[in-house]
């Protein structure tokens, strides 16, 4: 308090003038403001945040500053500063993705806000972004619905941002807005039209309370009666009534408010997601289809659409007949990165919780790429910021069973192709970033679902179509390889056991439970040659990648051997080598044929000198029968 009366008295003998006040947290300031108020101090305060804390500049000359031009928003330069003491550190918002609520709780939050200004920029009408789960989407459609909505104030909100600062803060809450996420809406078709529904009737109770008194009756009582049918819940009677909530609420809100309305729907294809892979999409496709279409097609009372979400739905359910959509997939320059964080972002975000952004932070959450600009998984960032501890924190659920059902689909040249990719770190591949559920199942389809789902990123366009891609980062390659190994339908702690019997050269154990997973494993193909098992095997063998460099076919001594696994934290290196036996061979001596291919590889490592230092594994294979020598 001593420090606050210091202040003040300033303030009332700097008449004409300011001052500058650093203080290191933004409730400080608060309090200063607050007090001069109470007091009946006149006075104009400008704060903005810093990497360290925050600046108030304060004056005695009070501004309506929400009426005048943005000009206004500027002071001269202060002529006194003062420093005031941290007194504890801004925690990370785990789990927040309500704009207000962070803010009024001082939480950290990274200024997003010059997505506003790109936003009202740009001509679109309607913009679909797709970002990986956990980006922020939800975090920033949040803070529009904040900023646009003429039925708020948000005044206090925005004040410390970059918007504050432009000539679009005239722009705040002056708008209708309708905002709705669809992030739950998902399980079986039930539980989804429940929830969807449940969704568009807290939307009509929020503004009950205006229309039902709204001079002009028809439109009054066709809401009434929307309202009424959406209390019912879950009756595919009332679908009319679903199909034109939305657009009938613009309608409204236009008439009311003497405004066009902006329409924010946030993971907006999750119901779509969840209706696919619940087999059930045929069933509800028109109540989606319809709910969207009739509200972002052509309509005159709309002012800006937004939706966010992973991937963009099939073309004909909705997208074919929309011609004023703007889609910005991972591969656009707009909206870049206005999710998830830079690197600036990032490094300073760590280091106001006494974390040094390293390589090795770098290697586990750094490797997005969109736009033309380097990108880290924000939720990764934020937790690993509260914690201090250096774990996978990403985990991509949303769209997973999606990729699985494709992973059925797709040729065995897509596993030849994804072999290259966690061997060499990057493989070229062709597909279309735009590509829609279910318009195709094929190879390409499900390479453009691994990059818009977060876990592949593009670093090369060769052309349009054609890319070169690599996995993100250190946790989204274990996401994928773990998913990868559900595909095979292994378990994985059985999978866990014999790499770690493989590591610690106890090899009739890793023949044991080698011997079982080839037993029991899911085919997509038959095992019936080397390449099969060759690909078998690396897959299961990447999830040693943070130990051991996976090589296959690599020049070594004075031949190729055909799996080295290169050590990374200086232990023993291993070499195996993989031999088939046809038919006709296995059959002539069942009881040695494979022993003694199995020596054959396991001399053909010696004496071609692939790595003299290495441990050396050989192995014969026959369909699921497998033998092995090693030294």
């Amino acid at each position: 308090m001593d420090c606050l009366e210091e202040i003040i008295k300033k303030i009332g003998s700097c008449k004409n003038g300011n001052i500058r006040v650093n203080f290191k947290e933004l409730k400080e300031a608060v309090a200063l403001e607050e007090e001069l108020k109470r007091r009946g101090i006149p006075f104009v305060m400008d704060i903005r945040l810093t990497n360290t804390g925050c600046n108030a500049v304060i004056g005695r000359e009070k501004r309506v500053m929400y009426e005048k031009d943005v000009k206004d928003l500027h002071v001269e330069e202060a002529n006194s500063i003062y420093h005031v003491e941290k007194s504890k550190e801004k925690r990370v918002p785990i789990g927040i993705s309500d704009y207000r609520e962070i803010k009024k709780e001082n939480a950290y939050c990274v200024d997003k806000t010059k997505m506003i200004e790109e936003l009202l920029q740009l001509n679109d009408q309607v913009t679909l972004i797709t970002r990986p789960r956990r980006f922020g989407k939800t975090l920033n459609m949040s803070m529009l619905a904040e900023f646009f909505d003429i039925t708020k104030d948000s005044r206090e909100l925005f004040k410390d941002t970059y918007i504050y600062r432009t000539k679009y803060v005239k722009e705040m809450n002056k708008w209708p807005v309708i905002f709705l996420s669809f992030f739950d809406c998902k399980g079986n078709e039930n539980i989804m039209i429940g929830s969807l529904i449940e969704h568009l009737e807290d939307l009509y109770a929020k503004y009950y309370p205006i229309y039902k008194t709204f001079d002009e009756k028809e439109l009054r009582d066709k809401l009434c009666q929307t309202y009424e049918e959406l209390k019912k819940g879950n009756n595919f009677s009332n679908v009319v009534f679903i199909k034109n909530s939305l657009n009938r609420l613009i309608e409204f809100l236009n008439k009311e408010y003497q405004k066009k309305v902006i329409l924010l729907i946030d993971e907006y294809d999750t119901p779509f997601m969840s209706a696919y892979a619940g087999k059930y999409y045929d069933h509800v496709k028109d109540i989606l289809r319809g709910l969207l279409l009739k509200t972002l097609k052509d309509n005159s009372m709309l002012y800006k659409g937004v939706l966010t979400g992973i991937q963009r739905i099939a073309k004909e359910s909705l997208f074919s007949d929309l011609n004023n959509l703007e889609v910005c997939t991972m591969q656009e320059d707009k909206y870049a990165d206005m999710f998830g964080f830079t690197e600036e972002e990032t490094r300073a975000l760590l280091e106001s919780h006494h974390l040094k952004l390293s390589e090795e932070v770098k290697s586990m959450y750094d490797g997005y790429r969109i736009g033309n600009k380097e990108i880290y998984n924000p939720w990764s960032i934020v937790k690993y910021a509260s914690s201090g501890k250096l774990k996978r924190y990403w985990v991509n659920t949303g769209g997973n069973q999606i990729i699985k059902d494709s992973l059925k689909q797709v040729s065995q040249s897509f596993f030849d192709d994804y072999q290259e990719l966690i061997e060499t770190g990057s493989v070229e591949v062709i597909c279309d970033l735009e590509s829609n559920y279910q318009e195709e199942e094929t190879d390409n389809y499900l390479w453009a679902l691994l990059i818009n789902a977060g876990f592949l990123t593009i670093i090369e366009e060769i052309q349009e179509g054609d890319y070169i891609v690599r996995i993100v980062n250190g946790e989204t390659r274990a996401a994928l390889s773990k998913m990868m190994l559900s595909h095979l339908k292994v378990d994985e702690k059985k999978i866990n056991k014999m790499l770690q019997a493989l590591t610690s050269k106890d090899m009739p154990r890793f023949k044991e439970l080698y011997t079982e997973i080839l037993k029991e494993r899911y085919s997509y193909y038959d095992l019936d040659n080397e390449k099969a098992h060759h690909i078998l095997l690396v897959l299961l063998l990447d999830k040693l990648h943070e130990e051991y460099e996976i090589h296959s076919n690599q020049e070594t001594g004075t031949g190729r051997c055909d799996i080295f696994l290169k050590s990374r934290k200086q232990k023993q290196d291993i070499i195996i080598e993989l031999k088939y036996l046809k038919s006709e061979s296995y059959q002539k001596d069942t009881t040695n044929s494979l022993k003694k291919e199995a020596e054959k590889a396991l001399k053909q490592i010696i004496e071609e000198e692939y790595a003299p230092d290495a441990f050396k594994v050989g192995i014969a294979y026959h369909g699921k029968h497998m033998d092995m020598a090693w030294k």
